[in-house]
């Protein structure tokens, strides 16, 4: 039987293994999957409290999801804004004694200069007829068909593509026209700090004389905004087109255009009222195209059907060429190339010239010029040309040439519309800017002729030499002796240039006059005159020589 003792001790041993059971229990539970166990404590937890803590772990998954898709964004998805302006350039000092290079700073030559800048003082200074050009540019402005280089036909006609390359290379056809190529162009070239300044006293006129609208006025001598205007121009607004067109090129020719430099406003206007006075009527076959005052917007001079083509189309065009040339801007192609086509397929007399109106039965070497080098302008724009158009031009060139390269104006003899020293130059422009070398025996009997014709301010009239005096023989004469090179052109350039810069208007000539050059003949206006006389002083980089090859 038992005892109490007995009875004692089994209690005892029933309490000890009910405490070994649940210190194990831990260890059993560990033996269980973490989801059964997450899903027994959690079964115990209001369901409240569960909806919490899920949709704090979906915003958490969804926050640090969204912030990793965008730090791993690419880079041309991130767009950054800033308020950078473009430095203005400083306004020319109309007062100050004129001097474009106005940071020149004198040091201790290391190198002997081969082409010193020419003080005009020494009109006896060598001006060197070696014409070669560097091929690195330190502004690549001047762009054009890198392909248009003398080895390239233009359109089947035996002419070459270019327009003074000098040595090839990235050059660009239109010259060294800003930065340093420009000043190195005028060292080498024979200009001088002089010329330079004179060209942007003149280009400042030209801006402070341009209309609202963009153009440039033919109805006053100098424009109406001069205080007290001018006389009445020969030929009214019909001229405006080609007006415009000249002071245009100006710009243009100095290195501003209408999408950088401190001109960029003023040869914008420009354009687009350029833009604004051409047919793109595509149905209009016969005019599309063409650049013109409109008939019921003529005022003034001769009649609207005489001026409304010849010269103001073919300068209009060639400021379109250059303009695009010069920038490739796209919205300035079917404009420009329009223009171009106008002038060949509609205008030009079929293996001949052009004239005043379209394909007239004869033709002038005077609007025959404009038309080549707008022609040419557009073939190393990377334009579309008809080879007709050169080869037309080229069989009137010689048709009003003599067997001593003196050409006339429509003939090429001694007479009214004959040979003239002004229509000598315009013609070698047009052999020069077709191919023509400068040993060519027309250019060279051309050049001789002109030295007897040197620029001279005070030069009168002369019947033997019909049409020497003036701006537009100075232009002509100009390009075309600069291409000549040699003695010849140290004749035209010591003349030319050193009588532009001393008959400059200044300040003394009061300030709607500072700037501009004083008509020399009664068919040019202040606009015309100041516009040419600024084209014949950037010469030195305009187009540069062809012959450094």
């Amino acid at each position: 039987m038992a005892t109490s003792t007995d009875l004692n001790a089994a209690i005892d041993k029933v309490q000890d293994s009910l405490v070994t059971e649940e210190a194990q229990e831990p260890f059993l539970d560990m033996e269980k999957g973490w989801v059964d166990a997450l899903q027994e404590r959690m079964g115990a937890l209001p369901w409240w409290v569960i909806s919490v803590v899920v949709h704090a772990v979906l915003l958490f998954l969804f926050v640090t999801f969204f912030t990793a898709a965008q730090l791993l964004a690419p880079a041309d998805d991130l767009f950054v804004t800033s308020e950078f302006t473009e430095p203005e350039e400083p306004e020319v000092d109309m007062e100050a004694p004129r001097d474009l290079f106005k940071n020149l700073v004198d040091a201790p030559a290391q190198v002997e200069v081969e082409q010193p800048i020419l003080p005009h003082d020494d009109p006896d200074a060598e001006v060197s007829d070696h014409f070669e050009t560097d091929n690195d540019m330190d502004d690549a402005t001047a762009r054009g068909d890198e392909n248009a280089f003398s080895t390239v036909p233009l359109g089947g006609t035996g002419v070459v593509g270019t327009i003074g390359v000098g040595g090839g290379g990235p050059a660009g056809v239109y010259g060294f026209r800003n930065g340093g190529g420009r000043r190195k162009c005028v060292m080498r070239y024979g200009g001088s700090e002089a010329t330079e300044s004179a060209v942007e006293a003149a280009l400042k006129w030209l801006a402070d004389h341009q209309e609202a609208d963009g153009h440039w006025s033919g109805l006053t001598e100098h424009g109406r905004h001069c205080h007290g205007g001018g006389e009445e121009a020969p030929f009214g607004n019909a001229v405006d087109t080609g007006l415009t067109g000249l002071a245009t090129l100006a710009f243009l020719g100095a290195g501003y255009t209408h999408k950088s430099g401190k001109y960029r406003g003023t040869v914008d206007k420009a354009l687009q009222w350029t833009i604004s006075k051409q047919n793109m009527d595509e149905n209009d076959e016969k005019h599309y195209g063409e650049i013109h005052i409109k008939k019921g917007e003529h005022k003034g001079g001769p009649g609207w059907t005489f001026l409304k083509g010849g010269y103001g189309h073919a300068i209009a065009g060639l400021a379109l060429a250059e303009g695009y040339g010069m920038t490739k801007d796209e919205k300035l192609l079917k404009h420009a190339q329009a223009a171009v086509d106008h002038s060949v397929q509609a205008r030009q007399k079929p293996y001949s010239g052009w004239r005043y109106r379209a394909r007239e039965k004869a033709s002038d070497l005077s609007i025959t010029g404009w038309y080549v080098m707008q022609l040419k302008s557009a073939k190393v724009a990377g334009l579309t040309v008809d080879g007709r158009g050169f080869q037309g031009a080229m069989n009137f060139v010689d048709e009003v040439t003599d067997k001593e390269g003196r050409a006339g104006y429509m003939d090429n003899k001694v007479g009214l519309y004959g040979i003239s020293p002004c229509m000598t130059s315009v013609g070698m422009v047009s052999r020069v800017f077709m191919g023509a070398k400068n040993d060519d025996p027309m250019l060279q009997g051309g050049a001789k002729y002109l030295q007897e014709w040197l620029p001279n301010w005070e030069t009168k009239y002369d019947k033997k030499a019909r049409g020497h005096k003036g701006f537009y023989y100075w232009y002509y004469g100009t390009l075309s002796m600069f291409q000549v090179g040699g003695e010849a052109w140290r004749e035209w350039n010591v003349a030319m240039r050193d009588m532009l810069v001393k008959n400059q208007c200044t300040a003394k000539d009061g300030p709607d006059l500072n700037g501009s050059w004083t008509p020399r003949i009664p068919q040019e206006s202040r606009v015309f005159a100041t516009a040419v006389g600024a084209l014949c002083l950037e010469v030195y980089y305009r187009y540069l020589p062809m012959y450094g090859e």
